[in-house]
């Protein structure tokens, strides 16, 4: 982990529950994002993805524990710290763009009104200065007739639009990073790629970090500079995208990049099995059960993470 990085999370173990019906889908997350840099955090629905952007954002759902680790912004811990503290945090330095904008975006004020507060809130605008930042970047994020469509609700907006609005609420205070926690999904192919041009476009020219959250090993190729793969709940192999992606080590990695390349007319690859439930993680590897390669101390201890040619590794026959 480097000192000099904008978002540095260390042994992140996160628990839900207590006693016999404690679960840790987190179990010793470690992943850094520098300063305007592109970083994904790649795996399979329930691998923690999701659970450790809400870790960082202090987002924890209802029984979830922090039972050890470390995350820190520019240097500070925001582990622990009380609720008005990190509400201050959240949208100012950091802010997330969720998967479904629908969800997101609250169905009874107008699109501008909700950019409007963001900023009045977090930069002390005036009402009318705050409409008009909210106008500025509608229009920014490609929003046709933004003035008149400021004062539109959700509804009133297609799929790809209310993801351009999502992402101007996200960005209206210049954040030093932007989480976004899969963004494309749920667009045909080429809203995507507009949408993810103008994530990328939109965090380069405000000298923004990106965490893009996504379960496309594919969309971290065209778009990351630095891949996280994470299974389970541990992070699998990290390093540069070209690496990881282009000459995988652990066999988890391997297998993702696998099913993208042989995604096609009339074929397409999977991995067998599927991702454990969150009772069944246990302390050996997690991906044992589905690797090709597993021998059988895979299925007697936790790999560590080692450097493997210009990255990081968990896996013992890497």
């Amino acid at each position: 982990m480097s000192v000099e990085a904008l978002l540095e999370i260390q042994g992140l173990r996160v628990s839900i529950g207590t006693g016999a019906t404690s679960v840790v889908p987190l179990q010793g997350v470690d992943l850094s994002v520098q300063y305007g840099t592109r970083v994904a955090l790649v795996g399979e629905s329930g691998s923690g993805k999701s659970l450790t952007a809400a870790a960082v954002l202090g987002m924890l759902p209802s029984g979830s524990v922090v039972e050890a680790g470390s995350v820190r912004l520019d240097g500070a811990e925001l582990i622990g710290l009380p609720d008005r503290r990190m509400r201050d945090i959240r949208g100012r330095r950091v802010a997330i763009m969720f998967q479904n904008p629908r969800a997101s975006l609250n169905p009874v004020l107008t699109i501008g009104g909700q950019i409007a507060e963001v900023v009045r809130v977090h930069e002390g605008l005036t009402r009318r200065e705050s409409q008009e930042r909210a106008i500025e970047l509608l229009d920014q994020m490609g929003i046709a007739d933004a003035k008149r469509r400021a004062h539109d609700y959700v509804h009133q907006y297609s799929g790809g639009m209310a993801q351009r609005a999502a992402l101007a609420m996200a960005l209206s205070c210049r954040p030093s990073l932007l989480i976004a926690d899969e963004p494309t999904s749920g667009l045909d192919a080429t809203l995507q790629q507009q949408v993810l041009e103008l994530v990328t476009e939109q965090t380069d020219s405000m000298g923004s970090s990106l965490l893009l959250i996504t379960h496309d090993i594919g969309l971290a190729s065209s778009t990351c500079s630095e891949t996280v793969v994470m299974y389970a709940g541990r992070v699998m192999e990290s390093g540069p995208t070209e690496r990881v992606v282009g000459d995988p080590r652990n066999p988890y990695t391997s297998e993702l990049v696998r099913a993208y390349r042989n995604v096609g007319p009339g074929r397409m690859n999977s991995i067998p099995g599927t991702v454990p439930v969150l009772r069944d993680f246990v302390a050996r590897c997690s991906f044992a059960d589905r690797c090709p390669l597993a021998e059988d101390r895979c299925r007697e201890s936790v790999p560590v993470p080692r450097a493997v040619d210009g990255r990081e590794v968990a896996c013992l026959i890497a």
